[in-house]
């Protein structure tokens, strides 16, 4: 499967307040700098308390997932699916081959979890929720669904422009933004005082 966008999961960064979008853009420009040295085109933009990595073009998955995880302050770095909404069967139609190409074997517990930024969208998460599940359980017999301990935890984002479909998140750095934090200074004794 190839994926042409990355969403960017950071951690603390989300609970700073009024101050949060000065982190959220110095998380931004570390991205930025860190994609300028792998090969495309890549536009990183921040959309309703997310962060978006899309490409432009044709690039090298893994040297873009690397370069990403030298990067602190993400958390996780998901590959998505962007799907176009043309109707609830279309986007349960895109759900089912996400999950074959993905999880070839069928055989899996899974959950789904559906967020709508978009209110007006005709069904609420809940539905979303039930209803692509048992798209999923009549197009897999051996799948099964398990609310607490999943094996497969299937987000649906339906967002302004377009429904993201992930499932996978890779680790990151962590930790804070370089150049969010003040300076410091330690001294160290070697014991010949």
């Amino acid at each position: 499967m190839e994926f042409k966008a990355f969403l960017i999961k950071y951690g603390e960064i989300g609970i700073k307040g009024k101050n949060r979008y000065l982190f959220e853009d110095a998380l931004v420009k570390q991205i930025r700098h860190a994609l300028k040295k792998v090969e495309g085109e890549f536009n990183v933009r921040k959309e309703q308390g997310r962060i978006f990595v899309e490409s432009e073009g044709l690039f090298d998955f893994e040297e873009v997932v690397e370069a990403l995880q030298r990067v602190f302050g993400i958390v996780g770095i998901c590959p998505v699916l962007k799907v176009n909404d043309e109707g609830f069967d279309q986007l349960s139609q895109e759900v089912i081959d996400y999950m074959a190409r993905v999880y070839p074997d069928g055989e899996h517990t899974f959950k789904v979890n559906a967020r709508r930024a978009r209110k007006n969208y005709p069904k609420n998460s809940m539905e979303l929720n039930a209803d692509l599940g048992e798209a999923i359980l009549n197009a897999y017999e051996n799948a099964r669904v398990d609310v607490h301990n999943p094996q497969v935890l299937l987000s649906i984002e339906v967002r302004d422009t377009c429904i993201n479909v992930y499932s996978v998140s890779i680790p990151g750095a962590g930790g804070m933004p370089v150049g969010t934090a003040g300076k410091a200074m330690l001294l160290l004794s070697g014991g010949i005082d």
